[in-house]
């Protein structure tokens, strides 16, 4: 029987041992999407001989759960053959993975000749051999579009490099000493916390440390079950809507059915709609990772392993958007619809413990160039065979996706669960790419309205001077159907993009753009946020006049979203204005819940005909 106490000591250095993983993934990478905006994960996982668990976790916490199944698979797959030494990749939606941007490693850690624990990290490559570079082919309709798959494989296998593997997966990809290297970091990340957990049994014993794990899933499962015990039994329903697949499809409905009995939880996706040919199926493994993360948001003072979810049941009807079946593509699948899912399943959540819910998702706006780098002075060298090459990956208009919460504003950027990233700095950008930023600002009325407001929405301008025989990707998504509000709070204002702003525009928002482009022209994004959480006339009117002073509120849209009359002459409220308009707004019975910022969204994108 564990001591308690020793099981915590164990289970706090497991959880910083996690965070060495993470961190030195983060610090080795020459991959700006991961060195800059830490888009990867780390794992540590135990192992019995048959099944792999989740102990600790560090880094964004939906590569960490994909990282479970993608462990789980490795184990699998390599059963009896496994030693000291190994280190495994695999990067497949169909085996154990969630799209094949992500790549995997997996190193297993061995004691008394049995591998015990793994030790895992995750990153987004920034290339995946497909037959457009970068991340997205927008003529993806089956999952061999995508790029390369690599199944479950040993890359060092007993301490020997697999020269073949490494030369044939290199052989496959655009950027390959950029890959290399993003696999070795992975590997050597994982090599350190294998050393850290062998100091950790060497220290306790391998015993110790075993009983500990038990006592730390059965904690988190008392606390979990505990808690569903709390909340009311019955059955909550949510539904969130998919704008596009990007090919023939639109608004696909991701349906979802909470039912609560005692201590036990079933997620039942049954009535989403069929998969799809376009881009954004998930799998098992990504819709099992966004359940989890909804679950562990609700509870953040219950830690986070398997424990915790073994009172979840999740039912995913085979062959829907949420559970697809090869060949289906899912390249933007851990985004779109991963983020969908989770939404879905927070507004069944709404039901029954609404002062607990907000977005979980990572929205995107998100804009993929390449082409080539004619300034003399080149900072990065992507490509060996083509050094002149640019691979660029614009993260910075992602980064809006928090909403309110009871009690609190949107904090300025991504949901919690996505809050270790961070948008890349402009101006170490600019230094890398051949890309100049003009502007990078929350826009005015954008915040959406609620009792409490949501995170305004982030407006990006920039050119690529420097650059010649341009291409880029964009994709983006929620401005149809925005991140929604919550209790009475309003829907986000929505994302879209735009190359070559007030000349020959493409708009993107529920279609893909894929086209070559004048690098001299504007490229616009515009990064919509979250919705907020509650009655906007409800909120403080102090909060309302301390936004129009911060220029996140125009005094408009005071009057328009929250009903505060504020004297454009003293910058102060008008008491009893604001209490007549108030008490009109309530009075009028068909009230537009759509904020002023959401209605400027609509009309630039040129999408009212889309809006219900």
């Amino acid at each position: 029987m564990a001591d308690p106490i020793t099981a915590e000591i164990i289970r706090n250095h497991l959880d910083t041992i996690a965070e060495q993983i993470f961190e030195t993934i983060c610090r080795s990478s020459p991959n700006s999407v991961v060195n800059e905006t830490k888009d990867c994960g780390a794992g540590i996982y135990s192992y019995d001989g048959s099944t792999s668990k989740m102990v600790s976790r560090a880094g964004i916490i939906a590569h960490s759960f994909a990282g479970l199944s993608s462990s789980q698979t490795v184990l699998d797959f390599f059963r009896g053959d496994l030693h000291p030494g190994d280190a495994l990749l695999v990067a497949d939606s169909y085996h154990g993975g969630s799209h094949l941007g992500c790549w995997n490693v997996v190193v297993p850690v061995f004691f008394d000749g049995k591998p015990r624990f793994l030790t895992g990290g995750r990153l987004h490559v920034l290339d995946q051999g497909g037959p457009m570079a970068g991340a997205v082919n927008p003529q993806c309709r089956e999952i061999w579009h995508e790029g390369f798959r690599i199944p479950p494989m040993k890359l060092y296998e007993k301490g020997a490099r697999r020269r073949e593997l490494w030369d044939w997966l290199m052989a496959n990809n655009r950027l390959p000493d950029i890959t290399e290297a993003d696999v070795e970091t992975m590997i050597g990340a994982c090599r350190v916390g294998e050393n850290q957990i062998t100091e950790l049994v060497e220290r306790h014993g391998l015993e110790q440390v075993e009983d500990s794990l038990e006592w730390i899933f059965g904690y988190s499962e008392r606390k979990f079950r505990d808690q569903v015990s709390a909340w009311p039994d019955g059955t909550y329903h949510g539904r969130f809507t998919v704008d596009s697949d990007y090919a023939d499809h639109t608004d696909i409905d991701i349906r979802v059915a909470v039912t609560i009995d005692d201590d036990h939880m079933i997620v039942d996706f049954e009535g989403t709609d069929p998969q799809t040919d376009g881009l954004v199926n998930s799998v098992p493994a990504n819709t099992i990772a966004y359940v989890s993360i909804a679950l562990s948001a609700l509870c953040p003072q219950i830690p986070v392993n398997s424990g915790f979810y073994e009172p979840v049941e999740i039912k995913m009807p085979e062959g829907t958007i949420v559970n697809a079946v090869s060949p289906a593509a899912t390249v933007l699948g851990t985004i779109v619809c991963g983020g969908q899912i989770g939404q879905a399943v927070m507004k069944a959540f709404e039901q029954f413990v609404p002062q607990r819910v907000a977005n979980v998702s990572i929205d995107i706006a998100n804009n993929y160039c390449f082409g080539t780098d004619d300034r003399e002075d080149r900072f990065l060298v992507a490509s060996s065979s083509n050094p002149r090459q640019f691979f660029f990956w614009d993260m910075s208009p992602v980064a809006m996706s928090s909403s309110a919460a009871y009690g609190q504003d949107g904090w300025g950027a991504w949901a919690t669960p996505f809050s270790v990233s961070r948008p890349a700095n402009n101006e170490f950008t600019e230094v890398q790419f051949p890309t100049i930023y003009h502007q990078g600002e929350y826009a005015i009325d954008s915040a959406a309205p609620g009792q409490w407001r949501g995170s305004p929405a982030y407006i990006m301008r920039r050119t690529d001077r420097g650059a010649s025989s341009t291409f880029a990707t964009f994709n983006s998504q929620s401005l149809i159907h925005p991140l929604p509000g919550y209790a009475g709070g309003y829907e986000g204002t929505g994302n879209f993009c735009i190359i070559g702003e007030n000349a020959d525009e493409a708009i993107c928002g529920e279609h893909m753009v894929a086209q070559t482009y004048d690098p001299s022209q504007v490229i616009f994004s515009h990064s919509g946020g979250g919705g907020g959480w509650g009655d906007p006339l409800d909120r403080d009117t102090e909060a309302v006049l301390d936004d129009v002073l911060d220029e996140l509120v125009s005094l408009e849209g005071a009057r328009h979203d929250y009903g505060v009359v504020i004297d454009p002459t003293t910058w102060t409220i008008d008491r009893e204005a604001t209490e007549h308009e108030r008490a009109r707004q309530r009075a009028e019975p068909s009230r537009t819940r759509r904020g002023l910022g959401r209605e400027k969204a609509i009309q630039r994108a040129h999408i009212r005909h889309r809006i219900r």
